[in-house]
Parts: structure tokens; C-alpha cells; sequence
């Protein structure tokens, strides 16, 4: 397979998707979002977008589909549309870069964002005001456990094959992807 396929992972409220739509709207590069997948299914079913709801509908296909499901699907999608370049956002967990591996081999990279300290990545969401994220602190690390249970997001950020920081702005958080992109020939097949 010649398409190269960028994801990113990392912690609720850490950059993802911040960082396609970035590669998107500089780069033309363009990304799927496995979460636009959930929500689609919960609008199509008739069913709120709170992380509860997603988190059963994830389950659901899981058990039917197998894990990985929503980036395989992402990634179909990809192929047919015959993107030569394109981004994937809500890798989550390892069986997640085991079907991008799969699929794409040595074109797939992953691409880590982290924020150090998870009171920022908390008042990041809250400024975004999404149905499915908390209103409380306590919500919040209890929706980051339980996640990183689901998910061993923790063990797929360690797959990784490149890191960026996102506890600066997000101007800094933009020159860090140029950076990637110049340094380590990102775009390039």
C-alpha cells in the first residue's frame, strides 16, 4: 500500500485532533476522526452524543466487528477515496496500530501528544463545550481512567513514533508539527 497514513494518540483532551486539523488546513492533508465514526452511528440511531452513550456504542461494535473497527473502517475509507496522504485521529488502543500496521505497514506513523499536566488538558476541554466531556474535575479523571482502562492508551502512546508536546499555546503546538514535518520528511512517501 503507497498511502501513508499519519494518527495521532493521546490522552482526552491532549491536541489529536488539533494537530490533523492543522495538518489539514496548512498541509491539505486530509484525516478522519474514528470519533466522528461513534458519533455518526449514536446521530443515525438516534441516540445523544454523551460519552456514555459512545462508550456503549463502541463496545457494541467491538463485540461484532472486532477491536480495531472504527480505524479499519477509517481506513477503507481512505482507500477508497484513493488519499495518497491522510490523517487518522482517535487511535486508542494497540489493536488500533496493529490493524494500521496491517493495513499500511511502514506508511502508517504515529504520532504521540502530550500535555504534562492534566488540569490543562481539563480547562481545554471545558473551552471546547462538547456534549460528551465532564463538568467537573472528578468527572474528568474519572472518565481519563477509565479510558486509559478500555483503551491502554498509556501502551499505545509508547508505540509511538514521534512525540509532540502540547503544554505551550497552540501557535507553539504548530510550530512543533512544522518542525515534524520539516525534520523528519513527514509528507513525504
Amino acid at each position: 500500500m503507497d498511502t501513508r497514513v499519519i494518527g495521532a494518540v493521546g490522552d482526552i483532551g491532549s491536541g489529536k485532533d488539533e494537530v490533523l486539523k492543522y495538518l489539514n488546513s496548512k498541509y491539505g492533508i486530509p484525516y478522519i476522526s474514528t470519533g466522528d465514526i461513534v458519533r455518526q452511528i449514536a446521530e443515525d440511531e438516534g441516540s445523544e452524543s454523551t460519552r456514555e452513550n459512545l462508550e456503549t456504542i463502541s463496545k457494541r461494535c467491538f463485540r461484532d466487528l472486532g477491536k480495531g473497527c472504527f480505524v479499519r473502517i477509517a481506513s477503507n475509507e481512505i482507500i477508497k477515496k484513493g488519499w495518497k496522504i491522510a490523517g487518522i485521529s482517535g487511535i486508542r488502543s494497540p489493536d488500533d496500530v496493529a490493524v494500521m500496521k496491517e493495513m499500511f505497514v511502514d506508511n502508517f506513523i504515529l504520532i504521540r501528544v502530550d500535555i504534562k499536566d492534566p488540569a490543562v488538558r481539563f480547562e481545554r476541554i471545558r473551552l471546547r463545550h462538547e456534549e460528551r466531556d465532564p463538568d467537573t474535575y472528578e468527572q474528568f479523571q474519572a472518565q481519563d481512567k477509565k479510558e486509559e482502562e478500555v483503551f491502554r492508551i498509556k501502551t499505545t502512546s509508547g508505540m509511538a513514533d514521534y512525540n509532540l508536546n502540547n503544554d505551550g499555546s497552540v501557535q507553539d503546538l504548530h510550530r512543533e508539527i512544522d518542525r515534524l514535518v520539516s525534520e523528519k520528511k513527514l509528507l513525504e512517501n
